[in-house]
């Protein structure tokens, strides 16, 4: 069971103190990587044998985890608060099946109170290896390899993804819209598409490619480039012309020092696809060109 399924199943049953005492820990991130009984007695002004009780039942329900030092949160406790959140914000009511589960994040379906569809990504950077997210995420920080690092790298990335995104919103280009964000998630209106690499046929690929270039073109004449393009974050509606790009928290500034490799990097990913797929006959160079002088 993943750890959002733990903190789905548990999050109605937590009560006001539960939540008091995951508020420390989630707020303590920054600060601290384990917290004392005395310190969480201290910041949530709860009785100590209240916080005993309480750290207890959170231990039980695999929310946080006791060591020698002190109390940890584990990933589903602060799924568990990052739902609460958008619970009370009434950002959605329920959360369902997985929508993706990648490397990096995990996406689940969920409603509002009105059944609206929303989506609730949840980043996951943990699990590719250390050395490989420091190298490649300008988000990673440069500690050591533990559950508390990895919690701040993905609240970190997600508040990356979001900006992004908001940049992105009013350019044209097609991209999820970020609704809100709690902690290490975001909340997200629902796109019914397939990922680009699980499509087998396209009726116009060059048109589906022409239009993947002039996003790519529109964000880079924003001062934006992918810097992670492939066809795993490319979404494609019913319509194949219509089309997503997902995945922003890697993204980069064109004044970043390695801009030029990052966007031939996107550029060559997606055409050799649409080369090798679909037989789309497009030269990389050509496609560079065209990004470029769509600014």
């Amino acid at each position: 069971m993943s750890s959002v399924q733990i903190a789905a199943n548990v999050v109605k049953n937590l009560e006001r103190e539960d939540y008091m005492l995951l508020k420390v820990f989630a707020s303590g991130l920054k600060h601290h990587e384990t917290l004392t009984r005395h310190q969480l007695v201290d910041y949530s002004r709860l009785h100590g044998d209240v916080v005993d009780y309480r750290l207890k039942g959170l231990q039980e329900m695999n929310l946080i985890n006791k060591n020698t030092r002190g109390f940890t949160i584990l990933n589903a406790g602060l799924d568990a608060f990052a739902l609460k959140i958008l619970a009370e914000k009434n950002i959605i009511s329920g959360i369902g099946k997985p929508i993706g589960v990648g490397k990096e994040s995990d996406v689940y379906e969920a409603v509002t109170d009105r059944q609206e569809e929303r989506a609730v990504k949840f980043f996951r950077i943990g699990r590719i290896s250390f050395r490989e997210a420091t190298k490649k995420r300008s988000f990673a920080l440069k500690e050591q390899n533990n559950i508390h690092h990895w919690l701040l790298v993905n609240i970190s990335a997600a508040k990356k993804e979001v900006d992004m995104l908001q940049r992105l919103k009013d350019t044209g280009i097609s991209i999820p819209l970020a609704l809100y964000r709690a902690m290490h998630c975001i909340a997200m209106n629902r796109i019914n598409g397939v990922r680009l690499v699980n499509v087998k046929e396209l009726e116009h690929p060059t048109i589906v490619l022409q239009n993947i270039l002039l996003s790519i073109g529109i964000a880079y004449k924003n001062h934006i480039i992918h810097s992670d393009l492939s066809e795993y974050n490319i979404l494609v509606g019913e319509n194949p012309r219509d089309t997503w790009i997902i995945d922003w928290p890697q993204a980069v500034s064109t004044d970043h020092p390695n801009a030029q490799h990052l966007l031939k990097r996107d550029v060559s990913n997606i055409v050799r696809f649409f080369n090798r797929r679909f037989a789309a006959g497009k030269i990389v160079g050509d496609a560079l060109k065209e990004v470029l002088n769509s600014t």
